[in-house]
């Protein structure tokens, strides 16, 4: 699969899932959205709503402490694979500035070698990444302590008023109003403001800042499936000595999956396959032990 046809993928899947949201909203079918969905009492919320939820009404909600553990099981399981395939905000990014993810750090050099590879020549850019021993993870841990404590002081849940997922669903669900029931509202003009402001000025939201993403991050240490795993005999670096590090130039969180010198941990690794794609040599899968 090639990056084209892997980003295509992951677009359509982000937008069936925006899509049935918003049409289970507009059929008062109550799928809620992905901040707050399920059936009758049994409700699903997102990890941080909950906590927040949590720290500031003093209550354990007994009614989304299960389904809590089964994200947290499926993150266990599965890693990240939300951020890459079904969180609303890379397709936003995407419309909005024409990119799917934030990309690198601008402090990197790049040199390009062609070898030959199976009688063809292939050109390879190699990367020397500007030191820097700050996680993405940590900065993210960061926000996500400062919410959790500003829930509990003020006793709502605040991240909740910007977060860029939730506010996208309440952009679809205002427009939904406004066609329905002729129902205009300044939601239609604040949340864009707010979305564009978090996604477009704040280009490392996804790696760097959302609480949301750095909470997954602490499951997704236990993740031990759909892992990048690096086949060293094809490797470019192993088998030609040459120092490519395509996959890690590709990874929007700088997850290094050979060496660990990258800014990214690999529980930060959302499954997107943009590693595996960009390998000129095939060398990185994504096996399911």
């Amino acid at each position: 699969m090639n990056s084209s046809k892997t980003r295509t993928l992951r677009m359509a899947t982000m937008a069936a899932v925006a899509i049935a949201v918003t049409v289970g909203a507009a059929r008062s079918a109550g799928t809620g959205s992905l901040s707050a969905f399920g059936i009758d009492k049994i409700a699903a919320i997102c990890p941080v709503g909950y906590l927040e939820t949590v720290l500031a009404s003093r209550d354990i909600l007994p009614q989304v402490l299960i389904p809590f553990f089964a994200i947290v099981g499926l993150t266990v399981l599965v890693g990240r694979v939300f951020c890459g395939w079904v969180c609303p905000v890379p397709l936003v990014r995407k419309l909005l500035v024409n990119e799917l993810d934030e990309g690198q750090e601008a402090s990197k050099s790049a040199s390009h070698h062609e070898i030959a590879e199976g009688g063809e020549r292939v050109k390879v850019s190699c990367f020397q990444a500007g030191s820097s021993a700050e996680k993405n993870s940590a900065s993210g841990l960061a926000v996500l302590g400062v919410t959790l404590g500003a829930s509990a002081i003020f006793g709502f849940p605040v991240f909740c008023i910007i977060c860029p997922i939730g506010l996208v669903f309440a952009t679809l669900f205002a427009l939904i109003r406004l066609l329905q029931f002729n129902e205009p509202t300044f939601d239609l003009i604040v949340f864009p403001i707010i979305i564009i402001a978090e996604l477009v000025l704040v280009k490392k939201w996804c790696s760097k800042l959302c609480p949301v993403g750095a909470l997954l991050s602490l499951f997704s240490r236990f993740n031990r499936r759909l892992v990048p795993a690096v086949d060293r005999s094809l490797c470019l670096e192993e088998s030609h000595d040459t120092k490519c590090q395509r996959c890690r130039s590709a990874c929007s969180f700088d997850v290094d999956i050979k060496n660990g010198s990258g800014t990214g941990d690999i529980s930060d690794c959302t499954k997107c396959r943009e590693c595996a794609d960009n390998c000129p040599v095939q060398a990185i899968r994504f096996p399911w032990r």
